[in-house]
């Protein structure tokens, strides 16, 4: 079974399959099919399953790429990850955990995932209970979390301790909030595996031709994505790419295959975008017109940044 040391350095992003919130019945399936299949046989083996995205349609898809790849279950981690938008009440979300049980046929998920938006729906008390009975019944072989801020993290971890496998967040090259606010430090010093959305920002990041990027793209003769894949991943993290054709598959798997001085790793960490600073977080989705939600910070930031940009 997959664990902390067998798992992929690069994982599969999956949103934008089948179809964004919405189906999109123009999508190219067997397209993406054929780019899933093909990261999966590579060895990518990190698998979140979510059935808001595309109205359900991307499990179909994810479905049908792990039956074509013929990659043994052991060798998968499958994660649910459940959203309480989705999911007003714990009858919906026990009703989503069983239908993933019967799409994938198998009797547990490796883990079983939660944004911090569902303490405040379904209560923090009902919701441990929840997940501990996943756990307790061997549904579930551990918890994750996605966009949770450090105090609700702690509770989280205080109820779970080493049960806790992932925290999927946005860490990128210009935004670094969730490392500014503690939130990397604690993943790390609990060796709860950090798991990036959005690490290039669906490259728009390289779209900013920042200078420190374009010098190591040229050093190293990559792309400036491959520059950022392999800083995170030297960091122990573990982005989640979004990858539709084998040259961009190759392209991001080839990322792992060069390693940079530390002194650059180092210019890379203390990087900030010059005179940015980002919104404060809106962590409960609250509607705070002067917060940002944290998912949206990778969306808003290059319009925020033509404001204070010399």
């Amino acid at each position: 079974m997959i664990n902390r040391n067998n798992f992929s350095k690069i994982g599969i992003g999956t949103w934008g399959i089948g179809g964004f919130a919405e189906h999109d019945t123009n999508n190219d399936d067997e397209k993406q099919i054929k780019a899933l299949t093909h990261q999966l046989s590579r060895g990518m083996n990190f698998v979140e399953i979510n059935f808001w995205n595309s109205q359900g349609h991307s499990v179909k898809l994810i479905k049908e790429a792990v039956n074509r790849s013929g990659v043994a279950r052991d060798k998968l981690f499958l994660l649910q990850s459940i959203y309480n938008y989705y999911n007003p009440t714990i009858g919906d979300v026990k009703k989503e955990f069983e239908l993933c049980l019967k799409t994938f046929d198998i009797n547990k998920v490796d883990s079983i995932q939660f944004p911090v938006t569902a303490i405040k729906v379904y209560g923090f008390k009902p919701l441990v209970k929840l997940v501990r009975s996943f756990l307790d019944q061997n549904l579930a072989r551990f918890a994750s979390v996605t966009n949770f801020d450090l105090e609700n993290l702690k509770r989280y971890h205080a109820e779970f301790g080493d049960k806790i496998f992932s925290h999927e967040l946005h860490y990128s090259f210009e935004i670094r909030t969730v490392d500014d606010l503690g939130i990397i430090d604690f993943d790390n010093k609990n060796k709860i595996i950090n798991v990036l959305y959005q690490p290039l920002r669906r490259n728009r990041t390289a779209k900013q031709n920042w200078p420190l990027l374009a010098e190591l793209a040229k050093k190293y003769n990559r792309t400036q994505n491959q520059i950022i894949l392999n800083w995170m991943t030297t960091k122990g993290m573990h982005p989640l790419v979004k990858s539709e054709t084998i040259e961009h598959i190759v392209e991001n798997l080839e990322s792992l295959n060069f390693e940079m001085d530390k002194s650059e790793i180092k210019r890379i960490n203390d990087f900030r975008p010059p005179n940015y600073a980002p919104k404060e977080v809106d962590w409960m989705m609250e509607g705070n017109t002067n917060k940002a939600f944290i998912h949206a910070l990778p969306n808003i930031f290059d319009e925020e940044y033509e404001k204070v940009r010399v």
